[in-house]
């Protein structure tokens, strides 16, 4: 079969022919159907400093947001059937350490085998995933909206962190989870939502999503318009998704005393808060981060979203290639609002 993969610690890939994978007692083989091209994905083609320090063991099949059918099953599989349509959960918990056994088994610290990373991933024809990370999609999504169930999670995971009902949000950094964020934001029950980024076209989306005030943070002063439009207290809560130290200490003084901040974006140098006592300290801030989506928590929410039809997650995708096409998404990948996903 054909697969993206990353052999060296550089930038690039390699488009090969590689074997099907076997699979395990507990696992299923999977017709890849729809593949979607994340940020994450774009850092590792990259080699960043961020993905070089975390050592990953080399080659492996890039790829983690996908949707597909099952066409073979381990015999210890038991729930699903094959030509179920699923989707994957990237993270693969090992479910027993005490991490795992407290609710929090997607960020589990034993090991966790994650898709595209320490497990061969989806940028393929085939993949071959334990049965706990298999999302059943509902009849309602297509292969290439299940191909973004993943982001949307993430989204979801985001948002109800800042428990934006009945409550003003800053949403910082508008590429796709950032829009999908100010969806259920809205949907959610947010009051009042800023919308912050240096892209206009993505701030004009953001618009037509639900945000109500946009600001182009290189034009703007962001805080200023903050306190403004608060009547000088701040909003209730921020989302992170930019990992960028200007913008985050803007945040810091742009939300309100007892305020919450939830990071997502990905900080790749250390990080410094310019007023770190008087302004996360004695504002008694929260401050948070989230990785990945809570195991199975976050899925169903997501799926009771889905079903009202309120939000349409195809208008996420904003353009369909093929695998084959891969270096030609990478380079249209910060043009594009939206998913670019792959299907042959």
């Amino acid at each position: 079969m054909k697969a993206i993969v990353k052999e060296s610690r550089e930038k690039g890939f390699t488009m090969k022919e590689v074997p099907i994978p076997e699979i395990g007692r507990n696992e299923v083989l999977i017709k890849v159907e729809a593949s979607a091209l994340c940020r994450s994905d774009v850092d590792v083609y990259e080699w960043t400093e961020l993905v070089d320090r975390a050592n990953y063991d080399l080659p492996f099949i890039m790829g983690h947001e996908f949707s597909g059918t099952i066409v073979k099953m381990g015999e210890d599989v038991q729930g699903f059937k094959e030509g179920d349509r699923v989707a994957g959960e990237t993270h693969i918990p090992c479910g027993y350490c005490e991490t795992c056994r407290t609710g929090n088994q997607h960020i589990c610290g034993n090991h966790m085998g994650v898709l595209g990373r320490t497990v061969d991933g989806c940028f393929a024809e085939y993949i071959a995933l334990h049965q706990k990370a298999l999302i059943k999609l509902p009849d309602n999504v297509t292969f290439e909206e299940g191909a973004i169930l993943e982001p949307f999670a993430t989204a979801m995971h985001a948002v109800s962190k800042a428990k934006p009902s009945g409550k003003s949000l800053l949403i910082a950094g508008t590429g796709t989870i950032g829009q999908m964020a100010i969806e259920i934001a809205k949907f959610l029950g947010c009051t009042k939502l800023f919308a912050v980024d240096i892209n206009d076209y993505k701030l004009e989306e953001s618009k037509k999503r639900g945000a109500d005030i946009i600001i182009n943070g290189k034009k703007e002063d962001l805080v200023e318009i903050v306190k403004r439009e608060t009547d000088g207290y701040g909003v209730d809560a921020v989302i992170d998704f930019t990992g960028n130290q200007y913008v985050i200490n803007q945040e810091v003084e742009a939300v309100k005393i007892a305020g919450t901040i939830v990071h997502v974006g990905m900080v790749e140098k250390p990080l410094t808060y310019n007023n770190f006592m008087y302004g996360v300290v004695y504002k008694e801030l929260i401050v948070t981060g989230i990785f990945g989506r809570r195991m199975y928590e976050t899925w169903t929410e997501v799926m009771n979203i889905l079903k009202t039809g309120n939000i349409d997650l195809k208008s996420f995708v904003a353009k369909e290639m093929r695998l084959e096409d891969f270096d030609q998404a990478l380079k249209d990948f910060s043009s594009v609002s939206g998913r670019i996903v792959f299907k042959d």
